[in-house]
């Protein structure tokens, strides 16, 4: 028979092993799901909003070229380092922003194909429209949830077999008007003519009571169509392609899809893109697009369905479809 003193120590060690367990659990969950721990470091209030320009804007990249060299990209061999430094014109202002740039060469040689790879452009802004006053604008969905999977689709296609180069480009000054974009596209860091397509990511991380993914650029190239409607088979998510009508969902009736985001960079140049994301919501634009408005359980969806445009994409450069 056990005394109370040691009826009480015995059960300090099994709650302190109860607590150790439930850390393992907890860890165990944030490696299933490191896009969570970096929409959480790029949402916080630590980045201000990530405004370009700002304290914020330069804290974000620090973080994401340490992430960039944990998964193994490497700089573009026309560039120096992971930045693309530009300005650019803004009605009578010059804004100044960095993009970062990587990159993971293709492994894999198609034995039927003799020509060089071409290269798959995987984009997501990084930056947002930081803070006013005491009031942070954190951008968790716009776009730390489009970064983040980016960040997490590189990681697993650096360790798998790719038949065609990949860049992931985190872009700046989006919301100033798709800046960082159109100066990476004419830099020419890359000849256009062998960009395969741009996937671009932006907003997949609220799903505003409607569990669809909404899908731009399915006309942009033959392929792509069928393309879309096997991931929507494989994922079970509803795919709504858009490019056939200007209202979709909870967009506003007056916005052309093909043209809010980075991909219009791209599609300008004539170059095929697919744009992923969710649409507006109640949280646009807000101090409420906070890591606590992310919807986990779709956002995961969202992150796959991702990662599946990825490998398919990849599949089809490969195969040389123009």
């Amino acid at each position: 028979m056990i005394s109370m003193i040691e009826f009480t120590m015995l059960m300090k060690v099994a709650v302190l092993c109860c607590v150790g367990l439930m850390s393992s659990v907890v860890a165990a969950t944030d490696n299933a799901s490191p896009w969570l721990s970096d929409i959480s470091i790029l949402a916080s209030d630590a980045m201000e909003g990530r405004e370009t320009g700002s304290k914020g804007a330069q804290l974000s990249r620090e973080y994401l070229v340490k992430r960039y060299q944990e998964i193994g990209l490497t700089p573009l061999s026309t560039l120096s380092d992971f930045t693309h430094p530009f300005d650019a014109r803004k009605d009578t202002d010059i804004i100044s922003g960095i993009n970062l740039v990587g990159f993971l060469a293709a492994n894999v040689s198609n034995a039927g194909n003799h020509q060089s790879p071409r290269y798959i452009v995987v984009s997501a802004h990084y930056d947002h429209i930081g803070r006013s006053g005491r009031r942070i604008f954190n951008g968790a969905d716009d776009n730390a949830s489009g970064v983040a999977a980016m960040l997490y689709m590189a990681s697993r296609s650096e360790q798998q077999s790719r038949q065609c180069h990949q860049v992931f480009l985190a872009s700046d000054a989006e919301e100033h008007g798709l800046l960082g974009a159109r100066a990476f596209v004419k830099a020419d860091l890359l000849d256009k003519a062998d960009i395969f397509v741009n996937l671009n990511l932006d907003m997949l991380s609220q799903p505003g009571g409607r569990r669809e993914v909404l899908v731009s650029g399915n006309t942009s190239h033959p392929a792509f169509n069928q393309l879309i409607s096997g991931i929507e088979l494989a994922s079970t998510m509803p795919m709504i392609a858009t490019d056939e009508r200007r209202r979709v969902g909870r967009y506003p009736g007056k916005a052309d899809r093909r043209k809010v985001s980075d991909h219009a960079a791209f599609a300008e140049q004539g170059i095929p893109f697919l744009f992923l994301g969710v649409g507006r919501h109640n949280y646009y634009h807000t101090p409420r697009d906070t890591l606590s408005r992310v919807n986990k359980p779709f956002y995961a969806e969202t992150v796959n369905v991702a990662w599946l445009y990825l490998q398919k994409l990849d599949a089809l450069c490969g195969n040389r479809a123009d």
